[in-house]
């Protein structure tokens, strides 16, 4: 005969293990060691390892040139989450909490050594924009990109926000982008096309998808849904982009407007 009374009851030992899972943190967060020595004195060798490391773990993120993908740009003369050596090590080493993982399992001389070919990026002047931002401010509006972007809260979201995307990108990333849009194509930027049973077709970009309804927002900004039940064909366009290429800009034009476009939401 069993004796409950004697019995742990199930839902108890569950909860119990729910309660010690809550109290255990997702990644602990290690304090940074002392560095043997600062960044900046990484020779050849460890800069070549740093690289390796960096291609590795970080250029799906960060862009194989640093200058931004996933990530932000590390093309910065500082790092907004890292003032000094220490910091930057413990990033590389800790990760953000839903942004970024750790790499403590490098250990602590290869996290230095890509701690330091991270700081290198910063001194290899990619960074740096050449141009008159405030003439590419006039060659921004002259061009019409408010019709596709959202600027400090104004414009249309056809294209990607660019109210910090000086913080978000280095200058090469966004020269490609003026000049072959698809080869930079924003994570969850799809162009859609949706062709009802009756009516005509739209294409446009994605706002939205589930297993019942569709949003597109076309190129004149307006937004329409359809039900998929009510689609003959959707079609999804893997790195497609509705925005022209600017291989006509005069080339003074293009380096103030990718100046412009560096300056914007960049910490200095």
């Amino acid at each position: 005969m069993i004796r409950w009374s004697r019995r742990i009851p199930r839902f108890a030992t569950l909860g119990a293990l729910a309660a010690v899972l809550a109290a255990t943190p997702a990644r602990a967060q290690y304090p940074a060691p002392p560095l043997e020595r600062p960044l900046a004195q990484a020779d050849a060798a460890d800069l070549a390892e740093g690289k390796r490391l960096y291609t590795a773990q970080c250029a799906l993120c960060h862009g194989i040139d640093g200058s931004g993908g996933y990530g932000p740009s590390l093309l910065r003369p500082t790092f907004v989450r890292a003032a000094d050596d220490a910091g930057l090590f413990s990033l590389v080493r800790n990760g953000i909490p839903g942004l970024m993982p750790g790499f403590d399992a490098n250990g602590a001389k290869r996290n230095w050594q890509l701690a330091a070919f991270a700081l290198s990026l910063t001194r290899s002047g990619g960074g740096v924009a050449k141009g008159d931002v405030t003439h590419g401010r006039t060659v921004y509006e002259a061009r019409g990109c408010a019709n596709c972007h959202v600027l400090g809260g104004q414009g249309r979201a056809l294209g990607p926000d660019l109210s910090a995307i000086g913080q978000q990108r280095g200058p090469a990333y966004l020269r490609q982008s003026l000049v072959e849009p698809a080869a930079r194509v924003p994570e969850g930027h799809v162009v859609v096309t949706a062709k009802p049973k009756t009516g005509a077709a739209v294409r446009g970009v994605r706002v939205s998808e589930d297993a019942f309804w569709i949003h597109v927002r076309d190129v004149k900004g307006q937004l329409h849904a359809f039900r998929v039940a009510d689609l003959a064909d959707l079609t999804r366009e893997a790195g497609a982009s509705l925005m022209p290429a600017y291989t006509s800009l005069p080339a003074g034009d293009l380096d103030d407007l990718v100046a412009y476009l560096s300056s914007l939401g960049a910490r200095r």
